[in-house]
């Protein structure tokens, strides 16, 4: 791992065991996080977008009204501003990746419901 694994964090906005470590939290929120396998967000956006660097495993990303994308080790994925969406390990895999969430400290995370097993499943 690049990054350490940091804590567990609470399940309130996370299905699963996930972990994340903050890199740096001033503006733009800089995370190393790792889903174990099944471990997910919940629906969530940001008010001031969100790339997503995979540096480890297989993992799965979605955007509200598009298919569940399979993402893995060396992809980057732009969120675009308030764009409601999810992102964990896969179904057998853990994925880690280092989050970077713009503008954090003055439009924080919006958190939604958890993701279902129903829309987790790959179709």
């Amino acid at each position: 791992m690049i990054f350490e694994k940091g804590d567990k964090v609470p399940n309130d906005k996370f299905v699963g065991n996930v972990y994340q470590a903050i890199l740096s939290d001033e503006g733009t929120r800089v995370s190393n996080v790792t889903f174990e396998p099944k471990g997910r967000t919940n629906w969530h956006n940001h008010p001031g977008g969100q790339t997503l660097l995979v540096t480890d495993g297989v993992g799965y990303h979605q955007e509200e009204g598009k298919p569940v994308q399979v993402i893995k080790k060396g992809d980057v994925i732009k969120i675009g501003k308030n764009v409601k969406h999810w992102h964990g390990g896969s179904a057998d895999q853990a994925m880690t990746h280092i989050a970077v969430s713009i503008d954090h400290e003055k439009n924080p995370s919006q958190w939604f419901e958890p993701v279902s097993e129903e829309e987790y499943a790959i179709k």
